[in-house]
C-alpha cells in the first residue's frame, strides 16, 4: 500500500503518498478504474468441511461481499464505511518502511488523512482469494497506486486477512509490499 522510499516525494504530499495502504489501500477513482474484486472460479479456495456445505457457501458469498466493500469504500474514500470493515485489533503493515498501525483507532486516524487527499488513484485486482468455512479469509490484490499529476505509478501486492465474528467478516490484518503488476 505504500510506494518505496525512492518513489516518494518529500514533505506532506510525500507522507500522504507514502501512506498508501488502506486502502488502505485505500480512492476517488472512477468505478472503471477499480477492478472487480470478485474472483473467478479458479481464484477462490473454500473449505466446506468446517461448518457444513451450505453454511460455508453462505460465508464464502458473504466474504466476496466483504472484499467488494473493501474495494468500494476505498474508491469512494468512505471513512465510516471502511472503518466498519475493521476488526478492533486490526494491524496494518507498510512493507516499504516497516511502519505498523496497531488497532482500529490508529488505522482510522491514518485513513482520515489518506482519504482526504484526492490526488491519487488505486486499482485492485484479485490475484488469490481463500475462505476457510466461517472462520478466516484472505485476499491478495494486485494493485497500482498512482498520482496522475506527478506521473507516479507504483505496483503493489496487498494482502488482507479477515476473521469472521458475530456474523461479519472483519479485516484483521492489512499488509502491502511493492508488487508485481
Amino acid at each position: 500500500m505504500r510506494p518505496p522510499a525512492s518513489a516518494r516525494p518529500a514533505g506532506r504530499l510525500g507522507r500522504t503518498i507514502a501512506l498508501v495502504g488502506l486502502t488502505a489501500g485505500l480512492l476517488a477513482v472512477a468505478p472503471a478504474a477499480v477492478s472487480a474484486a470478485v474472483p473467478g472460479p479458479t481464484d477462490t479456495t473454500t473449505d466446506d468441511t468446517t461448518t457444513g456445505d451450505a453454511a460455508a457457501r453462505g460465508c464464502a458469498r458473504a466474504f466476496d461481499r466483504a472484499v467488494q466493500a473493501y474495494v468500494e469504500t476505498t474508491a469512494r474514500r468512505d471513512l465510516d464505511g471502511f472503518a466498519a470493515l475493521l476488526h478492533p485489533d486490526v494491524t496494518s503493515v507498510f512493507a516499504s518502511d516497516g511502519e505498523v498501525l496497531d488497532g482500529k483507532r490508529a488505522t482510522v486516524d491514518w485513513l482520515r488523512g489518506f482519504f482526504a487527499d484526492d490526488s491519487w488513484t488505486q486499482s485492485f485486482s484479485v490475484a488469490k482469494q481463500t475462505v476457510v468455512g466461517c472462520r478466516t479469509g484472505f485476499v491478495l490484490f494486485d494493485s497500482v497506486y498512482a498520482v496522475p499529476a506527478t506521473g507516479t505509478r507504483v505496483p503493489l501486492l496487498i494482502g488482507v486477512s479477515y476473521t469472521y465474528q458475530h456474523g461479519r467478516w472483519l479485516v484483521l490484518q492489512n499488509q502491502d509490499s511493492v508488487g508485481r503488476i
